[in-house]
């Protein structure tokens, strides 16, 4: 038997599979199935269905299938075609063409198949589109912007924040607004860089009477004769120019003498102005005041730098179906796992965030965002976990839209990730996140945290070049695809590990997930040591 399948993004009823001859001579029935999508799902009026397929899995699923049933079905050819994305109400989900001797056959083939397929082919119908008054947004679908537009509408709208003076005690991970210069040469006067003892570069004595002791923090000028030395600490003072210091395992010290047992022409001397001149710079502006920069600032007395101040940011879930990780879900409910990810994601960025839920019914959700105006009409960032896409119980663009906020992005080409939001007003900033974690993870770290190092001055995450430590089967999924990864250096090069997912609510991928390939639309097979791009969750060189 003659098996045939394809899934299509365009309409079904012109597909080349469908246009070739069926009939053989030994045909006697043609069987068609066409499913439309109807006007009503679920009790509500729709204007489309969106549908998503594990292209590879299902196709081979479907053809495993039908083969299946073709060793108790008599039949001569199985055409099987299976729309993908937005279809509209009145056009074909699912068209399945049978042909076999007898038209008994042919349907008995038909409906087992369609029972099979709903139970075990991976095409999921995601969303459901409300026939409202309003049209679609023009950002769902095809015209909707991939990651490079996406980011590029997300870092133009943001503005850097004010700055204030802050106690260098507690300015760790702040971004230093201003650039910091030298006031002095560093070190400002030469210094043993080890503990020993200091004596005449042209005195090639073996033995020498110790004249004095320095310390770090003494202050004792002196020229030495020859013959004479001085015990030197690290950091201590040079007595005068023209001096070396040998390091005290090479020398042996008694009663006030010492004797030089070897002698090298290193000085081991840290001279004035060997790490930067006065004036010269120290660290730009833009700077992470990391703990090396903390320790900087304080060791040339800077003790409050300018930084930017830190982000105000209310977060705000959505859905009904939720309930405290502490909490047992009941039928049809789940547990928060959003909030623990935005809470860690903005912790890991040394930001602190507060957490807020909303009722799924409308009014009511007014109502709550009411409660709250005053830290809404404060905060710098809004993020609203799920509702973010046009479902009849998506309501996150009206609450933006009655906060006067104006939609910048509604709907994206990535996956996952597909249903993102970006509003903006005035210098404020507003994210719908997908409900699904996977989804709402890639959020945070594509678009988030860009907005996050805009607003701060920060240098913002970048594309890194990596190799692919293991083939990856992408599907040639017509979207962006920011798949997840494993990465980790090996002598110096970024190795990506691609992880499996089943969907955008994986979490047991998310677990492991520390970075993310960018996947060109189309992407099939990659080879082992592909070179890719990748977006680093955590810091790597």
């Amino acid at each position: 038997m003659q098996v045939d399948i394809a899934i299509s993004n365009s309409a079904l009823d012109s597909h080349p599979l469908l246009a070739a001859e069926d009939a053989s001579e030994q045909t006697g029935a043609i069987v068609e199935f066409k499913g439309l999508v109807r006007r009503e799902e679920a009790g509500i009026r729709i204007a489309a269905l969106e549908y998503e397929a594990y292209q590879p899995m299902a196709e081979n699923t479907m053809h495993r299938i039908a083969e299946d049933l073709g060793k108790t079905h008599a039949c001569d050819r199985v055409v099987i075609v299976h729309r993908s994305g937005i279809v509209p109400v009145g056009e074909a989900a699912i068209i399945v063409r049978v042909c076999s001797k007898h038209r008994a056959e042919s349907f008995a083939l038909l409906t087992h198949f369609m029972d099979r397929l709903k139970q075990d082919v991976p095409i999921w119908k995601i969303r459901s589109i409300p026939l409202t008054e309003k049209p679609i947004p023009a950002n769902i679908g095809k015209q909707s912007p991939g990651f490079s537009e996406v980011l590029a509408i997300v870092e133009a709208a943001c503005q850097p924040l004010p700055t204030e003076r802050f106690p260098l005690a507690n300015a760790f991970g702040r971004v230093l607004r201003e650039t910091i210069t030298a006031p002095e040469d560093q070190p400002a006067f030469p210094r043993s860089a080890v503990d020993g003892v200091a004596l005449r570069l042209d005195d090639r004595s073996e033995e020498f009477l110790i004249v004095d002791e320095i310390r770090a923090g003494d202050w004792r000028p002196r020229q030495l004769q020859l013959g004479e030395a001085v015990r030197i600490s690290t950091g201590g003072a040079m007595p005068s120019e023209g001096l070396q210091v040998v390091m005290i395992e090479d020398v042996e010290l008694a009663d006030g003498r010492c004797r030089v047992k070897e002698r090298s022409n290193e000085t081991h001397i840290r001279v004035r102005g060997e790490d930067v001149r006065r004036g010269g710079t120290l660290l730009a502006s833009g700077s992470s005041l990391t703990a090396g920069a903390i320790s900087l600032l304080a060791g040339i007395g800077h003790i409050e730098p300018l930084v930017t101040r830190q982000p105000r940011i209310v977060h705000f879930t959505t859905g009904d179906e939720l309930v405290s990780a502490q909490q047992t879900p009941g039928p049809g409910q789940i547990r928060d796992s959003n909030t623990p990810l935005v809470a860690a994601f903005f912790q890991q960025l040394g930001l602190t965030v507060a957490h807020h839920h909303l009722p799924e019914n409308l009014a009511q959700a007014n109502t709550a965002l009411a409660h709250h105006a005053t830290e809404i009409a404060a905060a710098d960032i809004l993020i609203f976990s799920g509702g973010a896409s046009v479902g009849a119980h998506d309501h996150t663009p009206q609450l933006l839209h009655n906060l006067g906020f104006e939609l910048k992005i509604h709907g994206t080409r990535l996956r996952p990730g597909k249903p993102l939001l970006f509003a903006t007003s005035g210098p404020r900033l507003a994210f719908g996140l997908p409900g699904n974690p996977l989804a709402h993870f890639v959020g945070l770290i594509g678009f988030v945290r860009a907005a996050i190092a805009k607003l701060t001055a920060a240098s913002t995450p970048k594309l890194q070049p990596a190799i692919l430590a293991s083939p990856l089967q992408a599907g040639g999924n017509t979207r962006e695809t920011l798949w997840p990864a494993s990465l980790s250096l090996r002598n110096g090069t970024l190795i990506a590990e691609p992880l499996r997912w089943s969907n955008s609510g994986d979490l047991a991928t998310l677990a492991h997930t520390n970075g993310l390939i960018l996947l060109a639309p189309g992407t099939g097979l990659l080879d082992q040591s592909t070179p890719v791009n990748v977006l680093a969750c955590t810091q790597f060189p």
